[in-house]
């Protein structure tokens, strides 16, 4: 689950494991990501092992945290054209087609476009770090020892050189179909508390808020008041039980609230932080929406060089009616990662270097499904406050992310 959040100035020891400064990758200046005043929590201060749970990214200043910036969500960039592409250090089109693209030693347009899923339209030679040009190249020719090139890719994701999901070619070798009348704790834990997890969210997570009926997994968020937060809902992982790696694929089919101040999300974390905290040790998110964006769908992975906090985040994007039933699947390939949704391509991602800053993905990363409440993106529309319990309001009913199965293949 993305985590779009405001960090307080607090004190802290130094760490050595936090990702520099956005100056070693090229800024998505489509992204637009507007800093503000963060708030904290009341609740106490968390332990490092905590911080990491929760992919804190701090920012470090000698030994103590700087000012912390309000991130905001994948919906403060658009989700048509060419939105969410990696390595883009300036858009130069209105859709977001073609843009000044960084990393580019050696390299051509084709394999720049190829990082999202996506065909090389046409190319050139950039003037001084900006949108002009002074070649025309081809798609396949490199330019020099020059790191930024003019690219143009398609608006239509093609997906990698593996696009089919061959469902009937693969394993099926882990699932959950929620058959019976309570949740199995040998394929699934609770992640219980509260506190705003780092990110200001507002619920406190039960085990009473999970439950299965009829055949899906359903988790309830509501308001209740538990242990000084005024609202409840659950948060199942695999943890230390089951994770999976390149070579897989997991799927979930899912329905989602859309009541402003929800989050549900269907992610990914890793079971090491064999490259350090978050994001450097990376975060997969399958599926998010926020009640906030309505009818939108959200696939974006979290590295170190690719977060929100450098305005780099890599995502992909759907106009989907959430409150169906939809079959939400990962991927997970050697070459890349590819999002689907109901079978159909939504988006790409397949850096052209492989180092840990930018493919932190060839770990072992275990299943989460939640629903928050609120939070830096979940309630961005509600102005500082929670949603309304007043009798008869959408949260004093409970809002339920329905869950159908999760299965993962061996590919």
């Amino acid at each position: 689950m993305a985590r779009y959040l405001s960090l307080c100035a607090v004190a802290a020891a130094p760490l050595s494991a936090f990702v520099q400064g956005s100056s070693a990758t090229g800024d998505l200046a489509s992204c637009n990501v507007q800093g503000g005043a963060g708030q904290c929590s009341s609740s106490a201060p968390k332990t490092r092992h905590q911080v990491a749970s929760e992919h804190l990214l701090l920012q470090i200043a000698g030994s103590r945290l700087s000012t912390a910036l309000a991130m905001h969500g994948p919906q403060d960039v658009g989700s048509s054209g060419c939105s969410g592409m990696p390595d883009v250090k300036r858009k130069c089109s209105d859709d977001g087609c073609r843009v000044l693209a960084g990393d580019m030693v050696g390299l051509t347009c084709n394999e720049f476009c190829h990082r999202s899923g996506r065909t090389c339209v046409a190319a050139w030679e950039e003037v001084n770090d900006d949108c002009a040009s002074q070649q025309v190249l081809r798609c396949d020719e490199t330019y020099g020892t020059t790191s930024d090139l003019l690219c143009m890719c398609s608006s239509v994701l093609v997906g990698l050189s593996t696009n089919a999901m061959a469902v009937s070619s693969s394993q099926l070798i882990w699932s959950d179909e929620f058959e019976g009348n309570e949740v199995d704790q040998s394929k699934w834990n609770y992640e219980t508390g509260g506190g705003g997890f780092g990110n200001s969210e507002l619920q406190h997570y039960t085990h009473h808020s999970a439950q299965v009926h009829d055949g899906a997994l359903r988790i309830t968020a509501k308001c209740e008041e538990y242990e000084h937060e005024h609202y409840t809902s659950a948060k199942l992982t695999t943890k230390q039980i089951v994770s999976w790696g390149p070579g897989h694929r997991v799927e979930v089919r899912a329905k989602a609230p859309v009541a402003q101040g929800t989050w549900p999300a269907i992610w990914m974390l890793p079971v090491d932080d064999a490259y350090g905290l978050w994001p450097a040790s990376g975060e997969i998110d399958i599926m998010e929406a926020v009640g906030c964006t309505e009818n939108k769908i959200f696939g974006t992975v979290h590295t170190g060089a690719y977060n929100h906090m450098h305005n780099t985040q890599a995502y992909g994007s759907r106009q989907l009616q959430v409150a169906e039933w939809h079959t939400y699947a990962l991927q997970w390939e050697e070459e890349g990662l590819q999002w689907f949704v109901d079978g159909e391509l939504f988006g790409s991602f397949a850096p052209t270097h492989r180092s840990s800053e930018k493919w932190p993905f060839s770990q072992d990363f275990y299943l989460i499904l939640n629903l928050a409440v609120g939070g830096a993106w979940g309630g961005s529309c509600l102005h500082g406050s929670g949603p309304s319990c007043l009798p008869g309001s959408e949260f004093s009913q409970g809002q339920v992310m329905e869950v159908d199965y999760a299965r993962v293949y061996k590919i």
